[in-house]
């Protein structure tokens, strides 16, 4: 491992301006960067501690970009207004990672890809070279099934689905300056040179998580399915919200997860369910809306299949 400077910052404008030394990396809980670290993607010559900054007393609809996954899962107010939210950190990791591991973190974590991960792969990501996954014989089951291009990883995030389905926004700080996005914006596509999928500026960094409550928040799911019911990462996640008056959907957010570069937003499913009965017919059709976008890899198609029913599932819940 290269020999790298560890600083020590006291406030996110403190930790923005340490980052602009170039080569430089945040850390906070480290639970994903530790791994970087030891697979050698990433030879930073310093590391910037988040760890110790202080997080400001706010109100419940805003959310340090510091607490932990245990915190979320924990808070009574994000399970009554919030329960997609408490429900995708509740499932996240194991109780050591959830103690340490932040909300910031993980919507910022980088993908789980084999060919990124091993050094030595050929990895679009890493240097422009050909996505291994979409090599003869590349290892693709983990992968992407809706906007593959030159890259086909999957975001692994469980709570960035969990957050645009209830309409989160994101506050980013770049020294003194702040400003705030849908969460869906802070996503780009894959790029040579870029690890994650993130597009913050030099030296900026997520700051807190900003979220409304609202009769559609308040009707809110997150589900997951992961090959092992221990810990595992989710080979596809599906979170929605529903707001539904008299009889009829009003308003509908849906996004899912581990299905493709970017946690991605689920319009064809809105579409289908916007202004109609909750019920079995409406569900099924856009069950089957969630996968028409599909462009499964040769060994990934079962992800469709578990997306469709996922939604199904999710739906049923909400109409109850």
């Amino acid at each position: 491992m290269r020999s790298f400077a560890y600083l020590r910052a006291e406030s996110f404008p403190a930790a923005s301006a340490a980052l602009e030394t170039p080569e430089s990396l945040p850390k906070a809980a480290g639970t994903d960067l530790l791994d970087l670290l030891k697979e050698r993607v990433v030879e930073p010559a310093a590391l910037v501690d988040l760890s110790r900054i202080e997080r400001a007393q706010s109100d419940p609809g805003v959310l340090s970009a510091l607490a932990t996954l245990a915190e979320l899962a924990e808070d009574e107010g994000i399970r009554r207004d919030f329960p997609a939210l408490h429900a995708a950190a509740r499932q996240a990791a194991t109780p050591q990672i959830r103690n340490r591991g932040t909300l910031g973190g993980n919507l910022c974590q980088v993908s789980r890809c084999p060919y990124l991960r091993r050094a030595g792969a050929s990895c679009f990501k890493r240097d422009g070279s050909p996505c291994g996954a979409l090599l003869p014989g590349g290892f693709d089951r983990t992968h992407a099934i809706f906007d593959v291009g030159p890259c086909a990883c999957a975001h692994p995030s469980s709570l960035a689905p969990a957050l645009i389905a209830l309409g989160a926004r994101v506050r980013l700080v770049r020294g003194e300056e702040r400003r705030v996005l849908a969460l869906e914006e802070l996503y780009a596509p894959p790029a040579p040179g870029r690890l994650g999928d993130v597009a913050l500026r030099p030296g900026e960094l997520v700051e807190a998580v900003l979220l409304e409550a609202s009769p559609r928040s308040r009707n809110s799911v997150y589900l997951e399915m992961r090959e092992r019911e221990s810990f595992d990462f989710a080979l596809v996640s599906v979170a929605a919200a529903v707001e539904l008056r008299e009889g009829r959907v009003r308003s509908v957010r849906v996004a899912c997860g581990a299905v493709a570069p970017r946690p991605r937003r689920m319009r064809e499913v809105e579409a289908a369910l916007r202004g109609r009965p909750l019920d079995a017919e409406s569900i099924a059709g856009a069950a089957d809306a969630a996968r028409v976008a599909a462009r499964p890899l040769r060994s990934n198609g079962f992800k469709a299949t578990i997306l469709h029913r996922l939604c199904v599932r999710a739906l049923e819940e909400l109409r109850q």
